[in-house]
């Protein structure tokens, strides 16, 4: 499964894959990005949560995370000890 970012639409050499986008393609040179991160935060049970102020986003690139993050949108569950 290849990953697409809901935010600003980066994506990963599985989607690309999956989509058949050629590589020298405009749209693919615009939003190709294999060497992102691709954070998950719905089934999955992670430390993050964006859920608040992005309620309809399964998938974030690093970039779009680092910066909700900066700007504190990403709320951290502290680990159990």
């Amino acid at each position: 499964m290849g990953a697409r970012c809901d935010v600003c639409g980066n994506f990963d050499e599985s989607y690309r894959q999956e989509l058949e986008y050629p590589k020298d393609s405009d749209h693919c040179i615009q939003d190709y990005q294999p060497d992102c991160y691709y954070y998950w935060d719905y089934p999955l049970e992670e430390d993050y949560d964006w859920r608040e102020n992005f309620p309809h986003v399964d998938c974030m690139c690093d970039i779009c995370f680092d910066i909700a993050n900066r700007e504190g949108k990403i709320k951290w569950q502290c680990a159990s000890s």
